[in-house]
């Protein structure tokens, strides 16, 4: 083998590697970012404003306990078919136990910091009088009442978190400033926890236009004026997000591991006077077809890459033929048979192009031999030889090249999509968001690789035959790791 041959192996891993790189992580913020805005952003959402002698005092941090502890403190509460713990301090969410089709998975990646905490400063107690609802109460030293409550979700209807703040004393109170907290991260499926923290981000959706307009926005550490349709903390397969309100609350602040604090603006309650802030939320799978059904854009946390529309595009397809196969991994194969026998006509053109070009090889050889030492004249004559023959030496890539969109939406689709979790295919392929535990499937695709590229006109350049050679064996170690889907 020459260098060239080396070279186009390395130039192949490479392509490879920054490609599949940029798609599947994302790059967190460089320390000396985070560290000169983390404290700023503290500062802004945990201070509460003291407009008055009664203002909330500032919250001290969170004493670190184990998860035993905590849960064992907890309420076990039934959210939206989830099994939660719900902690006296802040009310918070310490466990969420979503259930999956393997199973049920923990979204509360820590349960010392829990989710949607508020006033971490007082305990609050459950209200067992609610009905259809989940209540907390509590009671701040100055006389005012905090009413926390779980509102429900169903069809279209997002579930709520609903804050009450009570003055029942006789004199004006001032209820300050409170946060809304949510992470830091978020859990995930076991088959991805390894790679949980390079995936998982703040996001928010801009609010240009409805349903799927709107630019999904990165949120670095610091404070993020908006506005946003929505916010929220996103890894592969999971999100939780909230829709606050612009007038009730002020501008979202984000920090490392990913977190986003809301600040409700300050309100003086006059004796006998009350005020609610409402929130909706979504903490779940991110299943492209129950996430849309809330018009709300929720389903651009979904990353189908460049090619997005044409993503989306190839999931409703599959979605649609799984209605009739009733089999993930079937309607995968039927798919792609379809968009074989409909890219058939390029990929003709190519294999005619590298046909044509192989018989052209010896002639090219000769003009090689005849003008070595005048690379001009050959350039020149070959070009004429092409003319003349009618071919085209990019014959062979650009019909492939013209494909490549297509697989690529395909390829985030599958690697993104929730519905694939926990779906079988056939024997040993027990989950097609999982890699294959016995490596069957990338030792035949491999294979197959390999009897496709002697099936196919072998290429006229010799460097270009070994490079073929050995493209299955690589793309064989490429896709070992990759879900069997």
């Amino acid at each position: 083998m020459d260098r060239n041959l080396w070279l186009a192996i390395a130039l192949s891993v490479g392509v490879y590697g920054v490609w599949f790189g940029f798609i599947e992580k994302r790059v967190a913020p460089p320390p000396a970012q985070h560290a000169a805005t983390a404290t700023a952003s503290a500062s802004r959402t945990t201070a509460p404003t003291e407009t008055s002698s009664t203002a909330t005092p500032a919250v001290p941090p969170a004493p670190a306990r184990n998860t035993s502890e905590l849960l064992a403190q907890s309420d076990t509460v039934s959210l939206d078919s989830a099994e939660a713990r719900i902690h006296p301090r802040g009310a918070a969410i310490v466990s969420f136990l979503y259930p999956e089709p393997l199973g049920r998975v923990e979204l509360v990646s820590d349960a010392n910091a829990g989710l949607f905490s508020t006033w971490l400063e007082l305990k609050f107690k459950r209200d067992a009088s609610a009905k259809n609802i989940i209540a907390y109460t509590a009671a701040r030293a100055d006389g005012l009442w905090i009413v926390k409550e779980f509102l429900p979700g169903e069809g279209t209807l997002l579930p709520r978190i609903r804050v009450t703040a009570l003055n029942p004393t006789k004199k004006s109170l001032d209820v300050g400033s409170w946060s809304l907290r949510v992470g830091p991260g978020l859990g995930t499926i076991e088959s991805e926890r390894k790679e949980n923290k390079d995936v998982w981000r703040s996001i928010a959706l801009t609010p240009e236009g409805k349903g799927l307009k709107g630019r999904i926005e990165v949120l670095s550490p610091g404070r993020h004026e908006g506005p946003f349709r929505w916010i929220g903390i996103d890894n592969r397969y999971f999100l939780v997000a909230l829709m606050p309100s612009a007038g009730h609350f002020e501008p979202v602040a984000s920090d490392t591991p990913p977190t986003l604090v809301l600040t409700a603006k300050p309100v003086t309650l006059k004796p006998g006077g009350s005020f609610t802030w409402e929130v909706p939320y979504y903490l779940g799978a991110k299943g492209h077809t129950w996430l849309s059904r809330y018009g709300v854009g929720l389903e651009r946390s979904i990353d189908f890459g460049f090619f997005a529309q044409l993503g989306r595009a190839m999931l409703a397809a599959l979605e649609r033929i799984n209605r009739t196969t009733d089999n993930w991994g079937w309607s995968i194969v039927v798919l792609t048979l379809a968009l074989q026998v409909l890219l058939f006509p390029l990929t003709w053109k190519s294999l005619k192009a590298a046909a044509a070009m192989k018989n052209l090889q010896p002639e090219i050889a000769k003009l090689q031999k005849r003008y070595a030492d005048d690379p001009q004249k050959l350039n020149a004559e070959t070009m004429a030889l092409y003319k003349t023959k009618g071919a085209n030496p990019l014959g062979g890539c650009l019909p492939m090249l013209l494909q490549m969109p297509i697989f690529l939406a395909l390829f985030n689709a599958l690697r993104n999509s929730w519905e694939l979790h926990g779906a079988t295919w056939i024997f040993w392929v027990q989950d097609l968001s999982a890699k294959d535990p016995y490596y069957v499937l990338p030792i035949v695709m491999g294979g197959l690789m390999f009897l496709q590229s002697k099936l196919n006109p072998p290429a006229g350049d010799k460097t270009m035959q070994q490079m073929m050679m050995f493209m299955p064996l690589i793309f064989t170690f490429m896709f070992l790791n990759f879900p069997s889907g």
